[in-house]
């Protein structure tokens, strides 16, 4: 009897103590503001319906999560309600990395979206496929990327269907196949540059063509890639894109073996990465800093930034990322610490093996064989209707571009013809005024008119012809001393002279000291050649017989004889 009451006594003090509990528990859910989405969502699957529809949705506007409103009426069939809410569930939980649930939440919206249009379809197929990619699915990624791409196909929108093509490269690439992630990127971005896609998916398309060409060890074109998806974003003024841009160019300049610049936007970008709560791209980040900081020494900071990029990858179930991460402490620890080392490195070839098995690349062999079929279909049908319209253009273009050639060609010649004349006419008078009495000054301008050349562009040709025969007496010419003496650089002389004559500096001289040979062996028939080649500012005599002769046609002495009979 005394065991009856004093249990009855201690169930009643239980029950108080719950009945209390409960009451500081309703007293603390009365003040959550706003309701956890995980909670809306609870109560929209227990009761779905109009209220807890709007009610989830509302949260959703709330936290800013979506461009615009969805709304309800009492006329939205429930099956519309519950694939919206459930599509925007898994986007929800995909933003916040929980891809288990975010998996979950899109195949059954995708359920519900049979007689959905084609575009909602995409969408969630879309989502779907980088839900399972983040887990490292590629065979369940790459199946629904490829339904995905095939609705955006039939839609002609070139847009979206860079987009699809930009998702399937991303997964080959996280699959380990670069080689074939680079054929889909390249078509993704001739779709995105005929659509004038908006600047937020060029800079991402250009990002992921960075990565492939940098997995390819495609260095410099990778990093041009980086800087234009920089370029890109920064128009769009998206801070958080923008420091996934510079993530990426950084990872190609660790792999470059410039280290310190990386490190330079790894420390800027790690720490916002850490405040905006982005564990996927802050284990990224920190995964590229501890490899900067190996390469520049700093080993234990190395190893504490792969440490941490370990902890969240593991915590996010990301093993891409921590399989580098393992690898990369590997390489720093072997020497040191070996046992620790070992520990890592087994870690590593576990993910690895997990990653890239037999199975998935006998899968990734088949989609690719596929896709490829499909894709060979469709491009013969359309090379067959361009054709017919390329080949009369082409035609007319070839014809056109024909003349131009021959035009260029003629008129090209007719203005080396007059120039080589006005060279010679001034050459002729200078010497003339070299062999008179009279002071030695710059000859007159050829009074033979030449339409394309200015008054100024033939006192600077004249210019040029004085100063090289002044400086060519025994001793060699060079472009720096010319352009000095003609008070302008080098690259200035050179890019006049291409102008007015086709030629460049260097040439050009050369041509004015070819003259001056020929007037001298022909005046001066008893100079020895070596003397005039001398004269002519040739450093040696085998200089000035190759020269003459690779120009001329003949050799000096063979010059004096034929044009002195003449």
């Amino acid at each position: 009897m005394t065991n009856t009451i004093s249990f009855a006594r201690r169930s009643k003090t239980l029950l108080i103590l719950l009945m209390l509990l409960a009451g500081v528990i309703s007293g603390m859910a009365s003040c959550r503001e706003p309701e956890p989405i995980d909670t809306l969502l609870l109560r929209f699957d227990r009761k779905p319906g109009l209220g807890t529809a709007r009610d989830f949705f509302a949260y959703m506007d709330r936290e800013e999560f979506m461009d615009e409103p969805v709304v309800f009426t009492s006329a939205t069939p429930l099956d519309t309600m519950k694939a919206l809410v459930w599509y925007w569930a898994g986007e929800w939980y995909y933003a916040e990395q929980d891809y288990p649930l975010a998996e979950k939440n899109l195949l059954r919206a995708l359920e519900l979206m049979e007689y959905a249009d084609e575009k909602s379809i995409s969408d969630n197929l879309a989502m779907l496929g980088l839900t399972y990619m983040r887990q490292s699915k590629y065979e369940e990624a790459l199946r629904y990327m490829y339904r995905c791409y095939r609705l955006d196909s039939e839609s002609g929108d070139p847009d979206r269907i860079s987009s699809s093509l930009n998702m399937i490269a991303g997964t080959l690439l996280a699959a380990g196949n670069p080689e074939e992630a680079e054929g889909y990127i390249l078509r993704a971005i001739t779709f995105a540059k005929s659509a004038n896609t908006p600047p937020s998916r060029s800079a991402v398309i250009y990002g992921m063509a960075s990565e492939i060409e940098n997995r390819l060890d495609h260095k410099e074109q990778a990093l041009l890639y980086a800087d234009s998806a920089c370029m890109v974003e920064a128009t769009t003024g998206n801070r958080y894109k923008m420091a996934v841009r510079q993530t990426q160019k950084a990872s190609i300049l660790v792999s470059m073996g410039r280290f310190s610049e990386a490190e330079v936007i790894l420390a800027q970008e790690v720490p916002y990465f850490r405040e905006a709560g982005d564990q996927l791209s802050l284990a990224i980040a920190l995964n590229k800093r501890g490899q900067a900081a190996s390469g520049m020494g700093h080993r234990d900071e190395a190893v504490e930034y792969l440490s941490e990029a370990i902890d969240i990858c593991q915590r996010i179930g990301n093993p891409y990322n921590e399989a580098y991460a393992q690898r990369a402490i590997y390489e720093i620890l072997y020497k040191s610490n070996p046992e620790a080392a070992r520990v890592h490195l087994e870690r590593y070839h576990q993910l690895k093996d997990s990653l890239y098995s037999h199975a998935t690349a006998e899968q990734l062999a088949r989609f690719n064989a596929e896709f490829g079929r499909d894709e060979l279909e469709k491009e013969k049908e359309q090379l067959t209707r361009r054709n017919h319209r390329l080949v009369g253009i082409g035609m007319i273009a070839g014809g056109a571009i024909l003349i131009c050639i021959v035009v260029a060609i003629v008129w090209f010649r007719k203005r080396q013809n007059k120039i080589n004349k006005l060279m010679s006419s001034m050459m002729t008078a200078l010497n003339e005024a070299h062999n008179s009495s009279e002071p030695v000054q710059e000859p007159a301008p050829a009074e033979e008119p030449e339409e394309y050349l200015t008054k100024e562009d033939k006192q600077f040709l004249q210019k040029l012809i004085y100063t090289v025969t002044e400086m060519m007496n025994h001793q060699t010419v060079t472009v720096t001393q010319i352009a000095d003496k003609m008070c302008m650089s080098p690259k200035t002389l050179n890019r006049r002279l291409q102008y007015l004559t086709g030629e460049g500096a260097k040439r050009y001289i050369m041509r004015i000291q070819l003259e001056q040979a020929q007037i001298m062996l022909l005046r001066n028939p008893d100079m020895p050649v070596v003397e005039i080649g001398n004269r002519c500012g040739f450093e040696d005599h085998s200089s000035f017989t190759r020269n003459f002769t690779q120009n001329v046609g003949m050799s000096p002495s063979d010059f004096r004889l034929s044009r002195g009979k003449g």
